[in-house]
């Protein structure tokens, strides 16, 4: 008879807790705040980063016109056809 009163308590217990925790995961305030992190590493043994690389302006990225009336292709600079 006591035995039979122990558990049942033991079942509401558990059943009162799993209802707690599903009330705060899904009431309770969870959210992480983003926020980002940098720090430098210094790894050693390794060599040191290179020297970085300079931009190239737009002008020198252009495409050089393949019909300019001032050049000659190669073959006819050599005299061939």
């Amino acid at each position: 008879m006591i035995m039979g009163r122990i558990l049942q308590a033991v079942f509401v217990l558990v059943l009162l807790a799993a209802l707690g925790v599903l009330g705060y995961a899904y009431f309770g305030d969870m959210d992480a705040d983003p926020a980002e992190v940098r720090s430098p590493v210094d790894l050693p043994g390794l060599a040191p980063p290179a020297a970085p690389v300079p931009a190239v302006p737009a002008a020198a990225l252009a495409p050089v016109p393949a019909t300019d009336p001032g050049m000659t292709s190669a073959t006819e600079a050599q005299g061939g056809n």
